[in-house]
């Protein structure tokens, strides 16, 4: 009689387990938009060319010692 009520509490841990993650990856599909409608600096395009012009004048530098 001790194994069945043994079980019997494990499949209530299991399904309670389980509940859980249903719950948690049902709570994690909830879209969250946080866009303010400005744009941000690494959306601009100057902030790309400026950062590869560096990039490369800090390689020409350093390869000439």
């Amino acid at each position: 009689m001790k194994n069945l009520k043994t079980s019997v509490t494990s499949n209530k841990f299991m399904l309670l387990c389980a509940a859980l993650l249903m719950n948690f990856s049902a709570f994690a599909q909830l879209d969250v938009d946080i866009d303010l409608g400005k744009p941000e600096w690494y959306e601009n395009p100057l902030v790309w060319v400026g950062a590869a012009a560096f990039l490369l004048i800090l390689v020409l530098l350093l390869r000439k010692k």
